[in-house]
């Protein structure tokens, strides 16, 4: 691997500091202000134009000087906004955003007392372009005005056929056109912070780099403990960039998309399908990087850093909107009539959408969805992003090629998870892997099946939104994760006993069957009576295994709710039941491990169930449909 590097065209006070890769000091990259034409893509808010106004705000001192703090190491990062100048550099930055060609007098192309004017020196290779030969999932599905209307009916009509993909594209109907509340909006003026990704080092660099880290700390240490490892969810993650607002990163976002295909109008219309010269390129730089290219990512923020461009329920049912209400308002999904996490209260990381805010060649790392839940995302506006999905099926195939790429994490499994690696799609086909292609375009949304294996990057800049979801059918998937995280030592993020406890008393208990989304879930073959029967099995052994009578104690209502309880040992959720010592009161294991809570007599151990086996055979039997009076009164 080479790298193209440059120099500093003003030496700051660490002297020397060579400019990042791919970047040198030329002003033939200057901002240029630029007609708001046809803007395709409904760009509300975020104008090309860039306006005197804003071009003060952009010289404001305080706020100059703030970003600087920001990115002390990285000042290559922006061209408008990071250098706190004397007024004589300020009339240049100036002439550089007003797009006037000639520059002031003293300063040349590469000039010493410029330092704002960066030029992406890296090129398109058209002619190396490495495109996976992979298929594309099924064409875009488009539901009928009636079909939409029931977002969850929906994703259950069209999975016998897009689940054997794993990924699937879904395009509203023309009559769906939710309003942009970017402009004015917290979303327009919020500061975002960002990340700095390698693309050159994606492949395995970036992460073999990591994990020598931690194997050479755990020997100076000897010994690490599972729970300090658990607790580095940043282990794998690409350093942090600077922070921006959402014109900012558009701006800088188009400069180097247009500088690095040397393109005054590169790939403005999705619908020219230039965004198959970007994939070509972006894994050239993956499989066979000449230089090192770094760009920045806005991926996963969270609402109260960014809000949401979809608008925001009320509180009540006054003053509703056909899309304040609709299901495929990513506000209202993960909480509709037949999703579980409508059982989960308030937790903000499944309930709440995450913004994505890209630039060309940002990427999304190969990953599964935490829980294996659904995830359903939509593109607001920009550039389309392109995804690739392995489906579930080949789940643990795919586990076994990237255990194989990292051999090292044989001895540390519980940190497999974290891992930041982009496989070529013909790197995973090679081993008997089937990848299929989904590209998305503005106002169409991305529809990701339990447990798949996916990754995706952007062909320039763009805003979308996303959430999880937990229809009935992933019940299933729901269990097999819970023994997965269990094996692997590894938190949960959400009880599974309790969305499944609560959504099976919720229905059987109702007078009103069938209800709205629940129309599967009872019944000998219903999707909640065959997911609690599994789960009753697996709770009986463990009971009978572990404990007599004389220990089992009722748990209390509140046990769990207002601290998350897990095991001590493999970090289990224990709704259902758990297992703790009388020498100490606040520390609690999961059935299986009971014996190592400590090593008092086990004549001292106690062990807490929410529910008697007796009561979940009779909640089974009102799922079944052959309710008593007596199993009325506990269900209710």
């Amino acid at each position: 691997m080479t790298a193209n590097r440059g120099k500093w065209a003003r030496k700051t006070v660490d002297d020397d500091i060579p400019a990042p890769p791919g970047f040198v000091s030329l002003t033939s990259l200057a901002l240029k202000r630029k007609k708001p034409d046809d803007e395709d893509c409904n760009m509300a808010g975020i104008r090309d134009e860039i306006e005197q106004d804003s071009t003060e705000a952009i010289l404001n001192t305080a706020y100059v000087d703030k970003l600087q703090k920001s990115v002390t190491q990285r000042p290559w990062i922006l061209d408008d906004q990071l250098v706190n100048r004397e007024n004589s550099d300020r009339k240049h930055l100036n002439t550089i955003i007003s797009g006037e060609t000639t520059l002031p007098k003293g300063v040349k192309r590469g000039c010493s007392s410029c330092n704002t004017c960066q030029k992406v020196i890296a090129r398109w290779r058209q002619e190396d372009a490495c495109r996976p030969a992979v298929d594309y999932a099924l064409p875009a599905f488009e539901p009928t005005e009636e079909e939409f209307k029931d977002t969850l009916q929906y994703i259950a009509k069209i999975r016998p056929k897009a689940e054997k993909y794993g990924i699937c594209r879904i395009i509203p109907p023309a009559t769906w056109k939710p309003p942009s509340l970017i402009k004015g909006s917290k979303v327009d003026t919020s500061k975002f912070g960002t990340h700095v990704q390698q693309i050159d080092a994606l492949k395995d660099l970036h992460s073999k780099r990591t994990l020598n880290k931690i194997i050479e700390q755990t020997k100076e240490e000897k010994k690490i403990s599972e729970t300090k490892l658990e607790y580095a969810p940043n282990a794998f993650e690409f350093e942090r960039g600077p922070e921006f607002t959402l014109s900012a990163f558009k701006v800088y976002a188009e400069q180097f998309k247009r500088s690095y295909f040397q393109k005054k109008d590169i790939f403005t219309d999705y619908r020219s399908k230039d965004w198959v010269n970007v994939e070509g390129e972006y894994w050239r730089i993956v499989q066979y990087p000449t230089e090192e290219i770094q760009v920045l990512s806005g991926h996963n923020l969270e609402a109260d850093v960014l809000g949401s461009v979809f608008p925001v329920p009320p509180p009540n049912d006054d003053h509703q909107t056909e899309y304040t209400k609709s299901g495929w308002n990513l506000h209202n999904t993960p909480k509709l009539p037949g999703s579980l996490l409508a059982f989960d209260g308030d937790n903000p990381a499944f309930s709440i959408p995450r913004m994505d805010v890209g630039m060309c060649f940002s990427s999304i790392c190969w990953k599964v969805e935490e829980h294996s839940l659904y995830s359903l995302s939509y593109m607001h506006l920009g550039d389309s992003r392109i995804w690739y999905g392995v489906p579930s099926q080949y789940h643990q195939k795919c586990e076994a090629l990237l255990k194989k790429t990292f051999p090292q994490l044989s001895e540390h499994p519980e940190l497999f998870h974290k891992l930041v690696v982009q496989l070529s799609p013909s790197t995973l086909k090679k081993e008997g892997i089937p990848v299929y292609r989904c590209v998305q375009h503005p106002k169409q949304f991305v529809l990701i099946f339990p447990g798949v294996y996916y990754s995706g990057f952007d062909t320039g800049f763009n805003i979308s939104e996303k959430v999880n979801l937990a229809p009935l059918d992933w019940l299933p998937h729901g269990q097999l994760t819970v023994q997965t995280y269990s094996e692997l030592h590894r938190r949960t993020s959400i009880s599974y006993d309790k969305l499944l406890l609560e959504a099976a008393r919720h229905v059987a208990k109702s007078r009103d069957f069938p209800m709205r989304g629940w129309n599967n879930a009872c019944g000998k073959d219903g999707w909640l009576t065959r997911a609690l029967k599994s789960r009753l099995r697996l709770e009986t052994v463990k009971r009978e295994l572990s404990c007599s009578a004389s220990q089992s104690r009722k748990m209390d209502d509140d046990f769990g709710c207002s601290v998350k309880r897990e095991c001590i040992v493999c970090f289990c959720d224990l709704y259902l039941s758990a297992a703790g010592c009388t020498c100490s009161p606040k520390k609690y294991s999961c059935l299986e491990h009971s014996k190592q809570i400590c090593t008092c007599p086990w004549s001292s151990r106690f062990f807490l169930f929410r529910d008697d086996i007796s009561e979940l055979n009779l909640l089974i039997n009102a799922l079944e449909g052959t309710v008593n009076q007596k199993s009325t009164t506990y269900i209710t």
